[in-house]
């Protein structure tokens, strides 16, 4: 799972990456939803935190929390940090083999499977909001694991 946990510690540097461009919005753009978009800037920002809090909570054993669709962005932001820590741990030293119960598919799910779709749904979110960003007058963040990469030298 050596490969999963590198992968959420790139998520959690393009989710940092992504709130550097959205902290050049203004309060009012963040919860603006012009043409075109099928959600506020923060309403999609509390989606995918709220996707990666469930499921590393669900991974841990730990029960489901409703996060509001208020949040400001610094406890976004905070939320952010702490759950990607955690995804990392649980992808460095999680068992292959956990199964866990997603209640809204009425099935279990390898702890593997579950970090992927952490992976892929932030992903997609994240494309969305980077690509909304330049509708704002904010210049697009970098967004890609070679990034990340020449960016630690």
């Amino acid at each position: 799972m050596e490969e999963l946990a590198e992968l959420h510690r790139f998520n959690a540097w393009a989710n940092r990456s992504l709130l550097a461009g959205v902290r050049q919005l203004s309060a009012e753009q963040l919860d603006e939803q012009p043409e075109g978009m099928y959600e506020t800037v923060r309403g999609v920002l509390v989606h995918l935190t709220q996707v990666e809090h469930s499921y590393l909570r669900m991974i841990r054993g730990e029960p489901r929390e409703q996060l509001s669709w208020e949040l400001p962005l610094d406890e976004i932001a905070r939320l952010l940090e702490e759950t990607d820590a955690g995804l990392i741990e649980a992808a460095a030293s999680g068992s292959a083999d956990q199964r866990v119960r997603i209640p809204w598919f009425e099935r279990d799910f390898t702890v593997p499977q579950m970090l992927r779709q952490v992976l892929t749904h932030s992903a997609n979110h994240r494309a969305d909001l980077n690509g909304w960003l330049p509708r704002f007058g904010v210049e697009s963040t970098d967004q890609d694991y070679i990034d990340l990469v020449r960016e630690e030298g």
